[in-house]
């Protein structure tokens, strides 16, 4: 591998967005091991971002909090945006005028190293897909290393670990692969799970969404290999613009056989992605069987917490779209489901959402949020007025409002099918406090 020090040391780094998923933070801490002259940029509140500043006391660094500088978008050799980050802002595009280059933590990694990079996109699916694979390709004894979208988990300071004959399996969301677009590469083996609409929030339509997420495959070479799911329209057709050419996975590709400890079709999908991928890369059968029967799956994506009195508790917090509601709707098996749902607008349709709640639900709470009224109303308009027992701003009662009415037997399903500001710092937040009050109930 190239001396990866050399491109760092000395030079004046901006970072934009410090974040509170470790992975600004990380980057920080790793650039200025190289030696970068490192600001730090962010438009959080100094009480906001008080866990990732705790570890920056004492470093040699410039932090600017509440709000940005222009100086520092045009006094510096470089910055390095974070995902969160509007490609749009007018501090990059001041950056640019400039002629400041602009580079994203994954893709900056993917220039600079010479090993095999395995992506995974998607709208749902990514993470517990590329867990698999990072899980099976452990199993294989193969040298591998997990990053990209993942909480905590930089990928930048992979380069001081990772060799030219080792794997990184990155997961990419569409922010992310802005920066690929940006540097016109793609991982040379990659999955693309599925399209559904999303962040729209954020992007203009689906057109400008779908843009982003092509970059997973779009600049691949000869040799290199995109896999699409081929039980999806919309991905079959994706799959016929592939210039490395067109390679699909389907549900057939998952062994009817398995014995999954993931529950739902969606999960068969996620499995028969990473069992083709495995395939493709020559990992035996009976070591891929092994690694997929004991994955227990991935944390605030469909994970039983506990039970108290025969009543089930079920985080889906990172259910922050309406097809991921229906899913778990589709996936948990119980006599009655409470469902708790609601919570922040991405500009998504919610009604296949609320009628699927409607006729699987038992009861509803609803959490408090600017896209719960629409979905409020869809609930309504599909008969299940009857179901939603209230709208609620604090998510601890709403946890015991349902339990109290719930019985042996029964469901208490976290799966809001909306984003969670508003209440919550993100979605791990909304899960890791679903899970504080359900140790609670649990312990008395």
């Amino acid at each position: 591998m190239k001396d990866f020090r050399s491109i760092f040391s000395g030079k004046k780094i901006t970072v934009m967005g410090l974040g509170l998923l470790g992975r600004g933070l990380n980057d920080t801490l790793f650039l200025l091991k190289c030696g970068a002259r490192v600001t730090v940029t962010d438009l959080k509140s100094r009480e906001q971002l008080a866990a990732s500043l705790e570890k920056l006391e004492d470093l040699p660094v410039e932090i600017r909090v509440g709000g940005h500088d222009p100086a520092d978008f045009i006094n510096c050799d470089m910055i390095l945006r974070n995902a969160d980050v509007p490609k749009s802002s007018p501090f990059l595009n001041l950056a640019k005028e400039k002629g400041i280059p602009v580079e994203m933590d994954e893709s900056l990694f993917c220039k600079n190293f010479r090993g095999l990079v395995i992506g995974i996109t998607g709208t749902r699916g990514k993470t517990t897909t590329t867990e698999l694979i990072y899980r099976i390709l452990s199993h294989a004894k193969r040298n591998v290393f997990l990053a990209g979208n993942i909480m905590g988990l930089a990928t930048l300071p992979l380069l001081e670990q990772a060799g030219d004959d080792d794997i990184v399996v990155l997961e990419l969301s569409s922010w992310q692969l802005q920066g690929f677009h940006d540097a016109k590469i793609s991982p040379r083996a990659s999955v693309f799970t599925n399209i559904y609409p999303d962040h729209l929030n954020r992007y203009a339509d689906m057109e400008e969404y779908i843009w982003d997420k092509k970059a997973i495959y779009r600049y691949q070479k000869d040799g290199d290999f995109c896999l699409f799911n081929g039980d999806q329209v919309a991905t079959k057709i994706l799959a016929n613009e592939a210039p490395a050419g067109k390679d699909l996975f389907s549900f057939v590709d998952s062994p009817s056989d398995l014995a999954l400890r993931i529950p739902g079709e969606h999960n068969v999908s996620n499995v028969a992605a990473a069992w083709r991928l495995s395939t493709r890369l020559g990992i035996p059968d009976d070591i891929v069987r092994r690694a997929v029967e004991s994955f227990e799956g991935v944390e605030h994506r469909i994970e039983t917490v506990g039970a108290k009195n025969g009543v089930t508790f079920i985080n889906d917090s990172t259910s922050t779209t309406p097809i991921a509601g229906i899913m778990a709707l589709n996936a948990v098996q119980a006599r009655r489901i409470f469902l708790l749902a609601g919570g922040a607008d991405k500009k998504l349709d919610l009604k296949t959402f609320a009628q699927a709640a409607a006729l699987k639900a038992h009861k509803i709470a609803l959490l408090d949020g600017t896209a719960t009224s629409r979905l409020q109303s869809d609930l309504l308009s599909f008969g299940a007025g009857s179901k939603i027992i209230g709208v609620f701003d604090d998510l601890r009662k709403a946890v015991l409002t349902v339990f109290g009415q719930a019985s042996s037997g029964d469901t208490i399903l976290l799966s809001p099918g909306c984003a969670s500001f508003g209440m919550f710092n993100n979605e791990f937040h909304r899960g890791d406090c679903f899970k504080d009050i359900v140790k609670e109930i649990i312990s008395k």
